[in-house]
């Protein structure tokens, strides 16, 4: 009886010695679980906040932009009030960078519409200060045109340096290669310049790039890697959402820039030489990356006769450099993560 006792209480203690190992093994087990399964939530939380950061600044910016377009649909129909316009007159007259007549009437709505937005767009995002020097980056969109040699006289007269956002034609060799001779930087814009192909999608975007960057390779052996976007990324024409193409351009290393400051050159009718130049020099100061917005294209000639002016006079300014585009150079951008 006593031995049988014996056994009983040694039993009870081999379990009540078992008991905290197996709680051990049961603790080690766990606990890694649930901590890698809370990093793993924390993960996805941190994803999701970070979309909805992006998505929440996109339209942000497509707001300010559907703002000003709304400033300017108020304004035309002041002036068509104004004007005592009936609705028989006839329509306005659009043309492409070429300076041909559009008559597609889809295509003439995006080039009106990206012209008023390129020349009213402001700047409202943080400025840089990192540097006591302003920088001044004259970019030229739409080219190469009759007026890019007259633009590149100008520019070596006054040993300035620009950036070129070239589109694809045929019959400027030299032009393209001048710009690379030079010193200028060559950018892409888009091979076409056609609103309702390029934004169709973002494989059409992606061919429309592609074309251009061979065709610029072929031509001078730049391998391009700046691009701008027509209309740029706050554009409200693209049928794809603008931030498809922004991640498409991050993948494959490409760096997009918009402006800050628009010569008001965008549109058609023509601004005079003396506002395109007021356009710039009232607004570079305020900020110490200025990535001024011009045209090269037909019928841009007042944009030409202001450079000379505008060139001198920021030459002049204390602590401010004229710049080209590099991969360096601080993105001003309208869209960004």
């Amino acid at each position: 009886m006593e031995l049988e006792d014996h056994n009983e209480e040694t039993e009870d203690r081999a379990v009540e010695f078992l008991k905290p190992a197996k709680r051990e093994r049961f603790i080690e087990i766990v606990v890694p679980m649930l901590t890698l399964m809370t990093i793993v939530n924390c993960v996805i939380i941190l994803v999701l906040v970070m979309n909805i950061g992006r998505k929440v600044n996109g339209l942000e910016q497509q707001m300010i932009v559907l703002q000003s377009n709304a400033a300017i649909n108020a304004a035309r129909m002041s002036e068509a009030e104004d004007s005592d316009l009936s609705e028989s007159s006839e329509p306005v007259d659009v043309a492409d960078i070429d300076g041909n007549h559009v008559t597609d009437a889809t295509e003439a709505a995006d080039i009106v519409e990206a012209a008023a937005l390129e020349d009213t767009h402001k700047w409202t995002d943080r400025e840089d200060n990192s540097a006591d020097i302003r920088r001044v980056y004259l970019t030229f969109d739409d080219g190469p045109s009759a007026n890019t040699d007259r633009i590149l006289d100008i520019l070596n007269q006054y040993g300035v340096k620009a950036t070129f956002f070239v589109v694809g034609k045929e019959g400027y060799t030299e032009q393209y290669r001048r710009i690379v001779e030079d010193g200028h930087t060559l950018a892409m814009h888009s091979y076409t310049h056609k609103y309702s192909e390029i934004y169709a999608s973002l494989d059409a975007y992606k061919e429309d790039l592609t074309k251009l960057h061979n065709f610029l390779y072929e031509l001078t052996g730049e391998d391009c890697n700046i691009v701008r976007f027509p209309g740029g990324s706050s554009n409200t024409i693209s049928h794809v959402d603008m931030w498809e193409l922004i991640d498409y351009l991050n993948r494959e290393n490409i760096a997009y820039f918009d402006w800050n400051v628009s010569s008001g050159d965008a549109a058609g009718g023509g601004k005079s030489t003396a506002q395109i130049k007021k356009n710039v020099l009232d607004n570079i100061d305020q900020f110490n990356n200025a990535v001024v917005l011009f045209h090269d294209a037909a019928g841009k000639d007042s944009t030409v006769d202001a450079l000379p002016a505008i060139i001198e006079e920021i030459l002049e300014s204390d602590n401010t450099v004229l710049l080209p585009i590099t991969e360096d150079t601080v993105r001003v951008q309208h869209l960004h993560e």
